[in-house]
């Protein structure tokens, strides 16, 4: 029996949350997710752009001011994890309609790998369960995706980014087709091979991935040791994994930053304890929502000079208590800073979450 997996991707997803979700009137327009640039003048990067606005040469990790100079008629838009998160858990929820037994193995909040070998039986093709999956995500979420379709995950993922937006890529059964596929594409079109290792390769004069389908392991061996063997199975789409579900999604951390519009001094401590304070408030009120307590607290500073440092600590006893949460922040802030220097960003994360309700008290066992 052939066998289908899917990898499905949500094209620009926090962008796409913005237009199609929050702020309709911004479909068709580029679309930044970040600070406000001010005119140019403002800090901070973008964390995300429609595909609008890559158009522009915009993209995601730029300076703020950069993108707005690329295009200053580009909406701005702050952006809240939360909606990201909804958004994300219907998704999820359309998938799980598609996928054999309901399996799916989330890869990150935007993106998942499904199996389908039984569904499609229900199709007249898995190019049409595609079609059919495509456009339940565009009905329930309002958001457009793209799918990759191949026999393993490792291919269905190269697939999925060779027709974006809202394209369906299909890659057979067979050997032969499987390495026609993937011969003339760049090496870090693969999962895994990042640019640290692509320029390895390209030390070696190897820039594609047909180069290694035509060496064996032992050639490899010289150039990537014992990398050699999953990156020469990658290279020919060999992926044996079996795709198993993940479970429900559990939130693992919350976190906040604040990029200033000029940097602080590091002498000006009561603006500095006072934005943290703000930014442990919020993160207070959203555990509480949430019913959610944490044990650890890291406060991250970026100087002026792009220098980042991350210093955490683990409080005794789980709490989503405001002021432990600001008490913690500050004494760690106070104690890791380097007192010399100036601060561009403060940023405070709160992690090992647990349920609130799931905490024992005294009483339980009385």
């Amino acid at each position: 029996m052939d066998r289908w997996i899917l990898h499905v991707d949500m094209d620009a997803f926090f962008a796409s949350v913005e237009q199609y979700r929050n702020n309709p009137e911004l479909v068709g327009k580029p679309v930044c997710v970040g600070h406000d640039p001010k005119k140019g003048e403002g800090r901070g990067v973008v964390r995300a752009v429609s595909y609008e606005a890559r158009a522009f040469g915009i993209r995601s990790g730029m300076p703020v001011s950069q993108a707005y100079r690329l295009c200053p008629d580009a909406a701005f838009v702050t952006g809240e994890f939360g909606n990201y998160r909804v958004a994300s858990g219907e998704f999820m929820d359309v998938l799980a309609d598609f996928a054999d037994g309901q399996h799916v193995r989330r890869a990150s909040i935007d993106e998942a790998y499904i199996e389908v070998t039984f569904k499609v039986k229900e199709y007249p093709s898995v190019v049409d369960l595609a079609k059919d999956l495509q456009s339940a995500v565009k009905v329930q979420t309002r958001l457009p995706c793209s799918v990759g379709i191949a026999p393993n995950m490792a291919v269905a993922k190269v697939a999925t980014g060779m027709n974006k937006p809202m394209g369906i890529t299909l890659v057979g059964q067979e050997t032969r087709e499987i390495m026609e596929f993937l011969a003339p594409l760049k090496v870090d079109a693969l999962n895994g091979v990042g640019a640290k290792t692509a320029m390895r390769l390209e030390r070696f004069g190897i820039t594609i991935l047909g180069q290694i389908q035509q060496m064996t392991v032992a050639e490899l061996w010289p150039v990537m040791g014992r990398g050699s063997s999953w990156l020469h199975a990658r290279a020919c789409g060999i992926d044996e994994r079996q795709l198993i579900g993940n479970g429900p999604w559990v939130r693992k951390s919350m976190s906040k930053d604040r990029t200033f519009m000029k940097d602080v001094d590091a002498e000006n401590t009561p603006l500095l304890h006072h934005v943290i304070a703000k930014m442990c408030s919020r993160i207070a009120q959203k555990l509480q929502k949430k019913e959610l307590k944490c044990r650890t607290v890291t406060v991250k500073i970026r100087y002026a000079d792009y220098t980042t440092i991350q210093r955490s600590r683990t409080i005794p006893v789980s709490s989503n208590d405001r002021v432990t949460l600001i008490r913690t922040a500050r004494d760690v802030f106070d104690h890791k800073r380097d007192p010399h220097r100036a601060i561009r960003l403060l940023g405070v994360k709160v992690s090992n979450l647990t349920e609130a309700k799931e905490e024992l008290t005294l009483i339980d066992f009385l």
